[in-house]
């Protein structure tokens, strides 16, 4: 995260490098961290998260991670894309996560589980060459430690798990009927983490389903 933060990893004290396909990978890679890419699957959700905010008289200000900085974190709720590999700002929120995904960055994902509950597995796994393409996202309402108010992390073991919380939090008809499982007798709802399961067909999230979750208080 320090490095992270300051911005190491994309900056030179001679200027960025001239790439050519003769380039060192070291260039390449310096050249990479300068540009500035999104998949349409986040594209898509930020749209969606947008409009609902809109609908509901909010307003949604949109920032790249690498952009953003702790004070941002301080001028209400916040809402993180991807897992930690793609957005390191996750890392502030999983001390406190009991589903935190994992990435070996060859062939595996996983979620691991640090308090399995009974029947459940200590991670779900997703491997690159599973002939059924399992993927699984994660939605995280939680509290924001940096300041007053709440984060909702969106992430994914991949763009096809993301793609499924993602279509989730934006569609009604699977969100509403878990909010209203999960809510207190007030009627207030609690802080939660959900685990979706789904199959990647195509780049695309398909037969998502929910296969684990818990509240807090």
């Amino acid at each position: 995260m320090k490095e992270y933060l300051e911005a190491g990893y994309r900056s030179e004290s001679n200027g960025p490098p001239e790439i050519s396909p003769t380039s060192p990978k070291q260039d390449w890679l310096l050249d990479l961290a300068n540009r500035r890419y999104t998949s349409m699957v986040d594209l898509n959700a930020i749209l969606h998260i947008r409009d609902r905010a809109q609908a509901l008289g909010g307003d949604v200000s949109v920032r790249y991670a690498r952009d953003l900085r702790p004070n941002d974190f301080k001028r209400g709720t916040v809402v993180l894309l991807g897992a930690y590999s793609a957005n390191p700002w996750v890392e502030l929120f999983e001390p406190n996560l009991n589903f935190v995904l994992k990435d070996d960055y060859t062939k595996y994902m996983w979620v691991l589980n640090r308090n399995p509950q009974r029947g459940e597995p200590d991670r779900w796994v997703s491997d690159r060459t599973d002939p059924q393409r399992r993927v699984y996202g994660l939605v995280a309402y939680v509290p924001n430690p940096v300041g007053d108010s709440n984060a909702l992390l969106l992430e994914g073991t991949g763009m096809s798990g993301t793609e499924a919380v993602a279509d989730f939090v934006n569609d009604d008809a699977q969100l509403l009927p878990f909010l209203n499982q999960i809510k207190r007798p007030d009627g207030s709802l609690p802080y939660f983490e959900l685990l979706i399961e789904a199959h990647n067909m195509g780049a695309s999230a398909v037969r998502s389903h929910i296969v684990a979750w818990r509240t807090k208080k």
